[in-house]
């Protein structure tokens, strides 16, 4: 039966507001299971034996019970609470300055009353009553349509029975099977980022919402999503959703239906976005001509067009290597056993700087310098240890991607684990995506970061001087007067209150500049 989570509850009772833990996406916290509630008590134990995914529900007034006895302060509770296996804890507002660790608060609008604990659960067992009834009611009602009509007739009659649309479809995007008034298929880009069956992803489509989920038949896959029109889907229809996925599952097992062996593309995808499940990640590993347990280095090419692209693929990989590969935005993703990996660096290092069809372009490197610029790139991950892993080895690669396209890295072949390629960026990595990182810039830079022509200018002349070190050398890279260049220096220790000839203050105003070429965040890698 499908899980209740923490949207759930926030959509049945519109008082709740949540305030997510540093770091963690909104949509992730909304996603967490709702077992029951329990409250914390005055003495100890605070806590009955927990069992996971509780509500754990505080009041101000037991929290000053419990601080009045001097058995704990409220950062001592809240950093308790972090460490349980609980979905949230509900309590009132400016109690806690924060969430701390994972924990995100689920706030209630005043003093929290002395019966919320019992009404939560009054709520939650009556949801979960109403899921049960439905799930049996169409158990039984998909059972027979499946006796009748395969998948085609499990959707139609799931439509009927929800209101809304379902399309299945195969690995390429083909619909198998649909139901419901008008039901449109998922777009290949929806796809992409299904959740592997009973996990469920949702997704916007203008004002409607879609609900997908991946389903493995025998190491293929095949798609079922469900269209909430006009309106968020809700906890019936991921029950909708989890019970037919289960049986086409099985009727596809039995039929072959969408049972085509997927294109190796599909599987690369598959791996690199983490969207296998175990089950299948041998059957995976043997048509790729791969082992489960040994290294993978994911690599990603990128290129001025989709013909450049293509002739550097000849050039740098061995044929084996690049029957491993899918398209993922704007750049070429392989899975390199690490042999192939180190024969693509050595290829390219015999081309050196030029590009495929022979001839250099002017790029721009990250202090505004005019520089050579080959029109390709590869960058490549440390060496991942399994296959299953392979997520990480793509989130390491699309940062080195993002710095060599902003001219941060020169390029044309970065290696994650080379720390003459990356230099401290390999550091920086743990930070891509803390919203500290930018905290951090803002506070050291302050005003020059202000959008207009003069702070660009004044930022391109300290990124200079912090690499070169002397004005004279800086006029000269930049081609300015040498009195150009004391003056906008003399700027920059103004309005950023840094002294330049400070070591702490070069190091401070160097890593905030570092810190403002990392690439835009991406989610988290899944695990």
């Amino acid at each position: 039966m499908a899980e209740l989570l923490l949207r759930d509850l926030c959509r049945w009772d519109r008082r709740f507001t949540i305030l997510c833990p540093p770091g963690a996406s909104e949509e992730a916290v909304l996603d967490r299971p709702v077992s029951w509630a329990v409250s914390v008590r005055a003495a100890p134990p605070f806590l009955p034996p927990l069992r996971g995914d509780e509500l754990i529900v505080l009041s101000g007034r037991i929290l000053r019970e419990i601080q009045a006895g001097g058995m704990a302060d409220a950062e001592e509770l809240l950093e308790t609470l972090a460490d349980a296996p609980v979905a949230a804890l509900v309590t009132e507002p400016n109690l806690f300055d924060e969430p701390v660790g994972s924990l995100p608060l689920l706030l209630f609008p005043g003093p929290i009353p002395l019966d919320l604990e019992s009404n939560l659960n009054r709520l939650l067992t009556e949801q979960r009553r109403a899921l049960f009834r439905l799930s049996t009611e169409l158990t039984r009602d998909l059972s027979r349509a499946a006796l009748t009509g395969g998948p085609e007739a499990v959707l139609q009659a799931a439509a009927l029975a929800s209101g809304r649309s379902l399309v299945l479809q195969d690995s390429e995007g083909r619909v198998l099977a649909s139901g419901g008034d008008a039901p449109v298929a998922a777009a290949p880009t929806a796809l992409a980022h299904a959740r592997s069956h009973p996990s469920v992803r949702a997704l916007p489509e203008g004002n409607d919402e879609r609900l997908l989920t991946a389903i493995s038949v025998g190491g293929r896959l095949a798609y079922l999503s469900l269209l909430a029109p006009g309106s968020s889907a809700t906890e019936r229809d991921r029950l909708v959703l989890s019970l037919v996925a289960g049986l086409c599952a099985s009727l596809l097992a039995q039929e072959g239906r969408g049972a085509r062996p997927a294109p190796i593309s599909q599987l690369v995808a598959d791996l690199l976005l983490g969207r296998l499940s175990e089950s299948v990640l041998p059957h995976a590993a043997q048509r790729l001509g791969l082992d489960t347990n040994e290294p993978v280095v994911v690599a990603l090419l990128g290129g001025d067009s989709t013909e450049q692209r293509e002739e550097a693929v000849r050039q740098l990989l061995e044929p084996r290597a690049r029957e491993r590969s899918t398209v993922l935005g704007e750049e070429l993703a392989f899975l390199l056993v690490p042999e192939e990996a180190d024969s693509a660096v050595s290829r390219a290092a015999s081309l050196g700087r030029r590009t495929v069809g022979g001839s250099l372009r002017l790029g721009a490197t990250a202090r505004g310098e005019a520089t050579e610029r080959a029109d390709w790139f590869l960058v490549l991950s440390r060496p991942i240890g399994r296959l299953r892993a392979t997520p990480e080895g793509l989130h390491q690669a699309r940062f080195l991607a993002g710095l060599v396209r902003a001219g941060a890295l020169p390029g044309p072949v970065v290696r994650f684990d080379s720390l003459d390629d990356t230099g401290p960026f390999a550091l920086l990595y743990l930070l891509w995506g803390h919203p500290e990182t930018e905290a951090f810039r803002r506070r050291v830079l302050g005003p020059l970061l202000e959008d207009d022509e003069r702070t660009g200018e004044l930022l391109q002349t300290l990124a200079a001087y912090l690499e070169y070190g002397s004005a004279s050398e800086v006029a000269a890279r930049l081609g300015i007067h040498r009195n150009t260049v004391a003056y906008r220096l003399a700027q920059v220790a103004e309005r950023t209150g840094r002294n330049l000839a400070d070591p702490r203050d070069r190091l401070l105003l160097e890593l905030a500049l570092l810190v403002g070429a990392l690439p835009p965040a991406e989610p988290s890698v899944p695990h």
